[in-house]
Order: C-alpha cells, then sequence, then structure tokens
C-alpha cells in the first residue's frame, strides 16, 4: 500500500451536489489532493460561493474550465457530470494516464442493448464497458483494485444491494420486491416540477410503481434475474438518505438464527456496514438519519416466518450512494488504505 505516497486529483463537474461532496472529503483527505475543480457553468468564481460550507478549505481556489485544469499533473480523475455527458470526457482522461472514477450511470451496466433500454441513449463509449469495474467495494473490491476506470454506482442500487447481497452471495432468493424512498438531493441540484422542494416538501409521492433504472444495477451485480426483481420508488421529507425496504422470498426455510450468521459472516468484515441490533424495536431498521453526513450504511432485518423476511438498509446517497463509495474505490484503485479521508461519523439529531 501507498500508505505515505501524495496523488492530486481533478474533479470534472465540481460545482453540483455530488462534486461538493467529494471537495468536502478530499478537503481532509490526508493523500488526495484537489489540483482543480472543473465546471463550465461557475469558471472563474470561488468554489466558496457554490460551496459555501468549504469556503475555509478552499481559500483563493476557483472553478476553472477543462482546459485550465492541469489535467496532465493528476493522477486521477472523479467525473460528476450528467448520465450520457461522461463516457467521452472519461475516454480523454484515461488517454492521458489518469485513472477515473466516473460517478455517473454511464459504465454502471456491461451491456450496450442494456444502457440502451434504461436510458434511452446509444452508449457513447460501448468500447470501454468491458474494462469498467463496478464501484460497489463490498460487491467488487478485488475488481476494483485492479482498475484504471471504476464506475459510480446508483444510489438507489447501492442500498438495495447491500440489503440483500448476503442472500444473494448464498443463493437463497426467490424473490424480492424492493420498497425504495428517497430523499429530494436524489434529483439533482437543478428543480423540477417534481423534484423543486416547495411542491415535494411534505408529501408523498410514488415516483416509479414497479420499476426503476437503478433495477439493472441490482439484477446485474447480483445476477439475479429481472422476472424476479420489482423496485418501487417514492419520495421522503428530507434532503439526503434513502431507505431500502426488501420484501425478501426465500427459496429455502432460515430461522432467524442462521440469518444472523449470514449477515454477519458478510459484514463483520466490512468497514462502513453495520447491522441493527434486534432490540430496542425502534432501532431495528435503520433510519437514514443515523448516518447523515457519513459513509456508512446500516442493515436490519427480521423474519416473518420460515421463508419470508423484512430487510432494510439506509444510506446517505450523497455518500454512500456517490461521493463516499467514489473515494473508497479511488482509494483502492491508488493503494490507499480504505477508510481513508471516509471516517467522518454522522450528524445526529439532524
Amino acid at each position: 500500500m501507498h500508505q505515505n505516497q501524495k496523488f492530486k486529483a481533478v474533479i470534472l463537474g465540481a460545482a453540483g451536489m455530488t462534486g461538493g461532496e467529494l471537495l468536502r472529503i478530499l478537503a481532509r483527505h490526508s493523500q488526495i489532493s484537489v489540483t482543480a475543480a472543473i465546471s463550465k457553468s461557475k469558471r472563474g468564481t470561488p468554489i466558496g460561493v457554490t460551496h459555501p460550507h468549504l469556503r475555509s478549505y478552499f481559500q483563493g481556489m476557483n472553478f476553472v474550465s477543462y482546459d485550465e485544469a492541469p489535467i496532465n499533473e493528476a493522477d486521477i480523475a472523479f467525473v460528476a457530470l450528467p448520465h450520457g455527458s461522461s463516457a467521452n470526457e472519461v475516454a480523454k482522461l484515461l488517454e492521458a494516464g489518469l485513472k477515473v472514477v466516473d460517478l455517473s450511470a454511464d459504465f454502471r451496466l456491461n451491456d450496450p442493448e442494456v444502457y440502451r433500454h434504461w436510458y434511452g441513449l446509444d452508449h457513447p463509449r460501448p468500447d470501454l464497458l468491458e474494462s469498467a469495474a463496478y464501484g460497489l467495494p463490498e460487491l467488487n473490491r478485488g475488481k476494483i483494485i485492479s482498475a484504471n476506470l471504476t464506475s459510480g454506482v446508483g444510489c438507489n442500487a447501492t442500498a438495495s444491494i447491500l440489503a440483500i447481497l448476503p442472500l444473494a452471495r448464498a443463493g437463497l432468493i426467490e424473490s424480492v420486491h424492493l420498497d425504495v424512498r428517497a430523499g429530494s438531493s436524489e434529483a439533482g441540484a437543478r428543480p423540477s416540477t417534481g423534484s423543486h422542494h416547495p411542491f415535494r416538501s411534505r408529501s408523498a409521492r410514488i415516483v416509479e410503481p414497479f420499476s426503476h433504472r437503478h433495477l439493472a444495477e441490482v439484477s446485474q451485480e447480483l445476477e439475479l434475474p429481472l422476472e424476479k426483481l420489482s423496485m418501487r420508488l417514492s419520495t421522503m421529507e428530507a434532503v439526503r438518505g434513502v431507505q431500502a425496504c426488501a420484501d425478501v422470498t426465500l427459496n429455502t426455510k432460515l430461522s432467524e438464527k442462521e440469518l444472523w450468521k449470514i449477515y454477519r459472516t458478510t459484514y463483520s468484515v466490512e468497514p462502513f456496514v453495520e447491522l441493527c441490533p434486534a432490540r430496542p424495536s425502534h432501532l431495528r431498521f435503520p433510519d437514514p438519519k443515523l448516518v447523515w453526513g457519513s459513509n456508512k450504511a446500516l442493515v436490519g432485518f427480521a423474519l416473518k416466518d420460515d421463508i419470508h423476511c423484512l430487510v432494510v438498509s439506509a444510506i446517505d446517497n450523497l455518500m454512500k450512494g456517490a461521493a463516499g463509495s467514489a473515494v473508497q474505490s479511488a482509494n483502492l484503485m491508488l493503494g490507499i488504505p480504505e477508510t481513508e479521508g471516509l471516517e467522518m461519523q454522522p450528524v445526529y439529531p439532524a
């Protein structure tokens, strides 16, 4: 491991929400420093104007255009651009010799036909799909370590995968219905009628009743056929956070003791995944408020009978669902201790 080596990073799309989270994490990272915060729309303006909570960490540093950025001096790039806009920029960065973590959806799905189905676009760089590592370390650590390109992971997919990963690895899943609730920041910084806070606040809204494009990642990475999966996405009254409730039908009878053993075996070695206690009852299933601002994921479960269980996970969508997992992946790619820069505790109450 490169425990003392220093690395330089550039961030594309640094003015957005996930770009701001990357800046927040890297502001205190001991081995990765930001040499350029790239933003076409904010070029020339101080970082602290767009991200006022970071003003003291990036004093005198302005957003720059891509052409102004010292790309050739950097070791790694974080690309936080919109879906469909990222792939060609990623290709340029790889050609310049950088390692790349792409937070968009452009490299999450390894089949260009599947990408077209879910995103309605022809993939701009299908030639790079095979070399991209899916960027969820709990699932894909070995491939990430040796990758030059790591994809981002959908926040709803992250929460869903972490909820049912132990059962999928054990081959125990007959079917799963995922009921996912998400905070408003999942919609990004540009408001729409559906996402703008005055319209969304205090509402209970179903966004997708039966399926969501992040379901494609769950199917791909857990090797579960889509006919065994469904996902309902709803809004919740929060800025941050995702809660995924997985109603699982098992293909084998299990006791609660056996279920605990399966989850403990999988997650006892994971630095950012914690199991919720069986008691007290109000803490058995995780509330996203308990992980806000951190890279943690909480998982809790209960057995209804010997073939049905409810598994619930909670993450901060901007952290473990985006920028946190991106930095976690970058640490692995650069040979840095995986937890570096990511051991901040959640903020509570909030």
